[in-house]
């Protein structure tokens, strides 16, 4: 993820009508930035998730600066109050420094079109009730990464906006850096999504997002399966779901080299200007071999032999092949090595391989029953520093392989099965505890680089809890992080460009600068806030808060793949 400071945004991007129109009416002379004004975070109003309420789902919103002590629900079309309920008591919300109250209306299952109404408050933005209300925002999500292709042409439609970009970085890569002795060679390195606003491709980050991506079709492959995308493999042999994971797995798998070791990352030394990809013609290079990615890329790999295998046998074996060859390297290598990216300022990846590589034997023995592999896994399954973490990243891919591991049919430890589900359920509870203490229901207090993706994760320990013991609060919880991430939240926004209400319009996002086009590329989970709830920035010169990537993305296609409803389709 970019780390250097941008040039600020010289397009408008998407916006309510009333500023489109002031900002084109104070448009400067040609070559001439635009400046923009931060947009104050609302003071008072009704925070509630835009994208809508499924019937059967938890139903709540956040009421700042309400003296009134009972809301209505009032349908948009008619006119009339469909629901009226009481206020939750006054708190105090610490973390955005507001007095908050709830409005639950989780007994109201009617479809509608409704308003959210408060005496002495303007009434909420329009939201829908209806079943398959996500259905749309994770097609979105998902065209979202075909906009992140590599090496190929994309044309994107969405809101009558065509979005277009060229096929780009068609010489990666070259491997000075990986072997010097070889300088000057190029060895294929095409394809795969650029991970985040900048154009670099990342190992360690692209086999967790694809993990994460590859453990929702695990989980609802059924419903996934009739998914349809706008994407070029539509209709193919493939589930369109898992053709676009492919695209970029497919990548993956040319970042191995013969004796199994994997490049880290592939990049040019530093990060490009805002440029479109395809006017990006520095060279870009391998970076030298890592654990931690030899690692990602052997459980991802190992993964998708299990999920591929029923349609595609062939590249079912394929992947097994690299796991294994990857698995090889690591045992010769056990010890930790990082690669040297002395040369290069493009994102770092870095944290110890350890959890990767734990990640990496729980994938393997899943897919093979190998008993060795399974032994030594077990030995990696326990002790404090393998509790469930309950907010993780692409630096703890260990949870993937938990999740794994506990929902295997293959023998395993009952004292190591005990002490997992023992751990995630802690992880669960504890995610509870700050939702039901935190004014938005946010599930988690941090807010860092990235949180929003953190918030989308939280599905994934709370699910397995719900499976676990079928206590339906674990579900209730995980509804109320996708409502943050929509605008139950303190600046009543969406946080994913081209979904809800007034969306990210400064995305730290390099095609959404440079294309021409004034709303930015849809799809994409922003940051968010850093390092309080009240530091979100709606500006592309701030990608601590602003910038896109692939694993927030992933995170959120899996909260969406758990409440999406084919049956509407």
């Amino acid at each position: 993820m970019t780390t250097v400071e941008p040039k600020r945004h010289l397009l408008a991007l998407a916006a309510p009508a009333a500023l489109v129109t002031a900002l084109l009416a104070a448009a400067p002379a040609p070559g001439q930035p635009r400046q923009f004004e931060r947009q104050a975070r609302p003071e008072t109003g009704i925070r509630i998730n835009t994208i809508g309420y499924l019937p059967g789902e938890v139903k709540r919103a956040t009421v700042v600066g309400a003296t009134a002590a009972r809301f209505t629900l009032v349908d948009v079309t008619s006119g009339e109050v469909a629901f009226t309920g009481t206020l939750g008591e006054a708190r105090h919300h610490a973390d955005s420094q507001e007095e908050v109250r709830t409005a639950d209306f989780t007994e109201h299952r009617e479809a509608g079109e409704y308003a959210l109404r408060v005496e002495g408050l303007p009434d909420s933005a329009p939201f829908r009730i209806a079943p398959g209300v996500y259905n749309e925002s994770l097609r979105l999500i998902m065209a979202g990464f075909y906009g992140q292709r590599c090496g190929v042409p994309v044309k994107l439609e969405h809101d009558g906006i065509t979005y277009e970009k060229k096929a780009c970085h068609l010489k990666d890569g070259y491997l000075d850096h990986y072997d010097p002795t070889r300088a000057g060679e190029r060895k294929d390195g095409t394809g795969g999504w650029h991970d985040a606003g900048d154009y670099g491709k990342y190992v360690v980050n692209a086999a967790f997002a694809t993990g994460i991506m590859l453990k929702a079709w695990e989980h609802y492959g059924e419903a996934l399966a009739r998914l349809e995308l706008p994407i070029p493999e539509a209709d193919g042999p493939l589930p369109d779901y898992l053709a676009e994971v492919k695209f970029n797995l497919d990548w993956l798998l040319k970042m191995q080299f013969p004796d199994g070791r994997v490049s880290h990352k592939l990049t040019r030394t530093n990060f490009s200007p805002m440029v479109m990809p395809s006017a990006d013609e520095e060279k870009r290079y391998y970076v030298s071999w890592g654990t931690e990615a030899t690692a990602g890329l052997a459980a991802v790999t190992a993964q998708a032999a299990r999920v591929f295998e029923p349609f595609d046998a062939e590249y079912a074996a394929r992947n097994r092949e690299v796991a294994e060859l990857a698995m090889e390297a690591l045992r010769e290598r056990w010890q930790e090595v990082s690669p040297d990216q002395s040369a290069f300022r493009t994102g770092g990846y870095l944290k110890p391989a350890r959890s990767d590589r734990t990640w990496a034997l729980v994938e393997m023995w899943e897919t093979t029953g190998d008993e060795r592999t399974r032994g030594w896994l077990e030995r990696f399954l326990t002790g404090d520093n393998y509790l469930v973490d309950v907010d993780w990243d692409w630096g703890e891919g260990k949870n993937l392989g938990i999740y794994t591991y506990l929902q295997s049919a293959r023998e395993r430890s009952p004292a190591v099965v005990e002490g997992l589900e023992e751990d995630l359920m802690a992880a669960a509870d504890r995610i509870v505890r700050t939702h039901d203490r935190h004014g938005y229901g946010r599930g988690l207090r941090s807010y860092y680089w990235g949180a929003n993706g953190g918030v989308a994760r939280t599905f994934l320990n709370l699910l397995m809890a719900e499976r676990l013991t079928g206590e339906r609060r674990y579900r209730d919880v995980a509804i109320d992080q996708l409502a943050y991430l929509y605008g139950r939240n303190p600046y009543a926004r969406s946080f994913v460009t081209g979904d809800g209400h007034h969306p990210p319009m400064f995305p730290h996002h390099r095609p959404s600068v440079a294309d021409g086009i004034e709303a930015p590329w849809p799809g994409h989970l922003v940051g968010g806030a850093n390092p309080t709830e009240l530091d979100w920035h709606d500006e592309t010169e701030d990608p601590r808060t602003n910038e896109n990537a692939i694993n927030w993305d992933a995170s959120l296609v899996y909260a969406l793949a758990a409440v999406y409803d084919p049956a509407v389709e």
